[in-house]
């Protein structure tokens, strides 16, 4: 590498460019308030002295009793416990065998529950190993068959373990809605209890997603005041490693420091040196945050050397290494390193996140800059920063447009503006000639003149604060109208179920049926609002995937049953004995599906029936449609109902409640397949919405079911 003056000046803007992007990440982070601050050091003796109720000890005389049981029934109530602590302190040796030694003995036995648990347990292993639409899939099927048992507990289970994935899956808000609903819901029996407790703690893994120090400290508090008082085992290590890398992220650099040294004394207690390599990650990042990358790379090294990581710290481990020897100016090493990464991210694919290019990008930076390229670095460093900007405003605000949006308006903004300059000038070289030829028309004309401009200049006036107003709009609506919302739904919610007794007056009660329908449905409008936004800006991005058609169907019928049985609407689907799959966004077509069928419902009288068919085409093309006996449309109605807020009927007719966006947010979303939606509908006899998929999309056939309901 090159020395002297010139290197250290390109440093020094490398390192200052790289503050200002810290400075203009930081006002999305949160921060430790002064009473999350005390809860923080009051709870961290509190959970040392709590050695009794240590997880892994608990794991190990477990083990020991199951090597002796004899019947079956003592060998499911063990092998539930097992699987209930391996998923709690993520600890994967041991979880495959006693997950297929669950499902073995539950299939012989028909024990419903222990299945549950083979199942839970099967989706933590694939989740530790970064596989985590495998793991959806796992904690679906066995949500299923918890309700088919019945019981609200096994529910509850499987809730919390989809609950945990939320995050991965881009998808928080209803784990955050039913663990918070669960912990005032679940029984004050000692299997409730534990349950309560998982719902605290899942509750603080959530709010790690976000930076919520204070409800992380507060839900890791209460989960281990309710171990206390009911003896159960927990995971102390998982909450001291939790809070101290979220502490150290918000700057709490001290508190997360001793909260490392914690974890340390509780490895000391429970002989699980496994957890030191959680606590060599913490303290190799706070290392590196305090640019002592001689530290970074010893304690990144340590890590991979002596220990049988997780594969997504192990890709951070990596990445330590290779910005550490960058900034050190080992570069073979840091290249080294740096493949390693880019291999880890194609072999584990679903531990690929928004940021992931960005980081990349940084890490690039620090090379180029070492190896004596600083132009090409500060071009990189440049790329990272807009990039690492975007994903953390994206996971921080977790769907709502992000700033390119914001750009992109701003430039159609300045384009119209330009227009709009353009169009004022050619008037007005335009009325100049005209005063020259019709001398007897000046004074009308300047008159003219005068007026339009005025009209001009007001109308540039209002569509500027028009969209200012609307960036705005979008920029806080996430935030600041989905927390409140969450409240009301929440809160409305336990007093429907009058968690806390009787609410009083008969008017009372349909009041708070009427906030939480209120609630629901504003949700609903800020969701269409902002993910047609995000469509619109293109940064919706398709995650191909292989979709089944009749497994989009049921999931989409599932869903919608609740509301289509308050109306006594019939859904049911209809397909061919063997239908090909998709190549396509499985979350999104939900979405589309979601949106079609809930129009359906909406405009279906009760008693009605809705049925949704799939069918290949000449072409090779896949045509999904679905059909309802509602009120219909004629054809301006249909006209209107594919524009953006455009709904049937006039404002003081139309008795259906919603935005308009439905369908144009099915459409761009269709769009986006490079498929197509198309309207048939008669007035009074119903609607038919044709979803066609473009051949391109179609996958192999696979053998299906010719009818189910």
């Amino acid at each position: 590498m090159h020395s002297g003056g010139s290197q250290r000046l390109w440093l020094r803007l490398l390192a200052l460019c790289f503050c200002c992007f810290l400075a203009s990440t930081v006002s999305f982070a949160a921060r430790l308030s002064d009473e999350g601050r005390a809860g923080a050091m009051a709870l961290l003796p509190k959970i040392l002295m709590e050695q009794r109720l240590d997880a892994y000890l608990e794991l190990d005389s477990l083990r020991a009793q199951l090597a002796a049981a004899k019947s079956d029934s003592t060998k499911a109530r063990l092998l539930k416990s097992l699987i209930f602590y391996h998923i709690d302190t993520g600890l994967r040796d041991g979880l495959d065998a006693v997950s297929a030694q669950a499902i073995a003995l539950a299939e012989r036995n028909g024990d419903t529950e222990l299945a549950i648990y083979g199942l839970l347990g099967q989706a933590e292993l694939l989740s530790l190993n970064g596989e985590i639409k495998g793991a959806e899939k796992l904690v679906l099927q066995a949500g299923e068959l918890a309700k088919v048992s019945g019981d609200p507990l096994n529910i509850f289970l499987t809730d919390s373990a989809m609950a945990v994935l939320g995050p991965d899956l881009g998808d928080m808000l209803q784990g955050l809605l039913s663990m918070t609903l669960a912990t005032s819901e679940l029984p004050n029996t000692a299997r409730g209890q534990r349950m309560r407790m998982l719902a605290h703690l899942t509750l603080a893994y959530i709010y790690i997603s976000v930076e919520e120090v204070d409800e992380m400290v507060a839900n890791y508090t209460r989960a281990l005041e309710i171990a206390s008082a009911a003896h159960i085992p927990l995971d102390r290590e998982t909450i001291l490693f939790n809070l101290a890398s979220t502490l150290s992220d918000v700057g709490e650099k001290d508190l997360a420091r001793d909260y490392y040294k914690g974890l340390d004394i509780i490895i000391e207690q429970n002989g699980h040196t496994e957890g030191r390599y959680y606590a060599l990650y913490g303290l190799a990042w706070l290392a590196y945050d305090e640019e002592n990358y001689q530290e970074t790379v010893r304690l990144a090294k340590e890590a991979i050397d002596d220990f049988d990581g997780d594969p997504g710290f192990d890709i951070e481990f990596y990445d330590l290494m290779a910005a550490g020897h960058a900034r050190l100016g080992n570069v073979d090493e840091a290249h080294k390193n740096r493949k390693i990464v880019m291999d880890m991210y194609e072999a584990y694919p679903d531990l690929n996140y928004e940021g992931t290019d960005a980081n990349d990008q940084l890490t690039e930076a620090y090379i180029l800059a070492a190896e004596g390229k600083h132009e090409k670095a500060f071009e990189v460093l440049n790329k990272a920063r807009r990039g690492l900007l975007n994903a953390q405003f994206a996971d921080f605000q977790n769907s709502v447009t992000d700033m390119r949006s914001s750009i992109v308006t701003m430039i159609e903004k300045q384009k119209a503006e330009n227009a709009l300059l353009d169009a004022e000038n050619a008037y007005s070289r335009l009325l100049i000639a005209l005063v020259f030829i019709i001398a007897a028309g000046t004074t009308v004309l300047l008159v003219l003149q005068r007026r339009h401009n005025r009209a001009m200049a007001e109308a540039k006036h209002h569509a500027e604060m028009a969209n200012k107003s609307k960036s705005e709009f979008l920029a806080n609506m996430s935030h600041e109208l989905r927390t409140p919302l969450n409240a009301i739904l929440g809160f409305s919610e336990m007093m429907q179920h009058k968690v806390y007794g009787e609410v009083g007056a008969k008017q009372y009660v349909d009041y708070v049926d009427h906030i939480h329908e209120s609630g629901k449905l504003l949700l609903d409008i800020i969701n269409d609002i902002l993910d047609l936004s995000k469509v619109e800006s293109g940064r919706l991005i398709v995650r191909e995937e292989e979709v089944s058609v009749p497994t989009l169907f049921d999931d989409v019928v599932r869903l919608t049953s609740p509301r289509a049985s308050k109306k006594r609407i019939t859904v049911q689907t209809s397909l061919p004995p063997r239908l090909p799959h998709l190549r396509a966004d499985n979350r999104l077509c939900k979405q589309i599906l979601l949106n079609v069928v809930g129009n359906a419902v909406k405009f279906t009288d009760e008693g009605g029936k809705i049925t949704l068919g799939a069918y290949r085409m000449d072409d090779g093309a896949l045509m999904v449609e679905v059909e309802d006996n509602g009120i219909g449309m004629n054809p301006d109605e249909l006209e209107i109902a594919l524009t953006p807020f455009g709904q049937a009927g006039s404002t003081a007719t139309r008795s259906h409640e919603g935005t308009g966006l439905g369908l144009p947010l099915v459409e761009s979303l269709m769009k986006l397949h490079g498929g197509t939606l198309a309207l048939r509908s008669v007035k009074g006899a119903g609607t038919v919405v044709i979803l066609k998929f473009p051949a391109a999309r179609v996958l192999s056939e696979a053998a299906q079911p010719e009818n189910s309901a």
